[in-house]
């Protein structure tokens, strides 16, 4: 019996002790970006607004590996951009649309605003949809967590 696909919205507004510019050049880098995502094994840049991540992660006896193509699009220069995610996995799927937007809080601090919806669909919806959101609400958090830290590092 298949499962539904099941929905995800996210949202977070992390203080970033950086500039603009500096979170910015960060946001459009797939080789960092990649760091501060939880399970990725490998990056493929394929254009300057288009990646491919390979990603492996397990969620309680479940181990998937799959590969996530990831499109920027939307981008007005330094201030927000829209980001489209796409994957599968064997028996599953993943869709992800985001939206992240850069504001300016004083010199050297900014807030970055971000906005998630994603569709899980197959085995990895058929966990259960308490311990699926919840897992990925810890890797959401850890990821945009860690890429705040490693800006924030980086301008000081």
């Amino acid at each position: 019996m298949a499962s539904r696909p099941m929905n995800l919205e996210f949202s977070g507004s992390p203080e970033i002790r950086a500039t603009r510019a500096q979170v910015w050049r960060r946001l459009l880098d797939p080789y960092f970006i990649a760091r501060s995502a939880p399970g990725v094994e490998a990056v493929e840049p394929l254009g300057p607004t288009r990646f491919r991540m390979t990603l492996g992660f397990g969620i309680a006896l479940l181990k998937l590996r799959m590969a996530l193509d990831v499109e920027m699009f939307d981008i007005i220069d330094g201030r927000s951009a829209s980001m489209r995610a796409s994957g599968n996995a064997p028996g599953s799927a993943v869709e992800m649309l985001s939206n992240v937007r850069v504001e300016d809080l004083a010199p050297g601090r900014v807030r970055l605003h971000w906005h998630a919806i994603s569709s899980v669909s197959g085995v990895l919806a058929g966990v259960g949809a308490r311990f699926v959101e919840g897992f990925a609400r810890k890797l959401t958090a850890q990821f945009w967590e860690d890429f705040a830290e490693r800006v924030a590092r980086e301008a000081a």
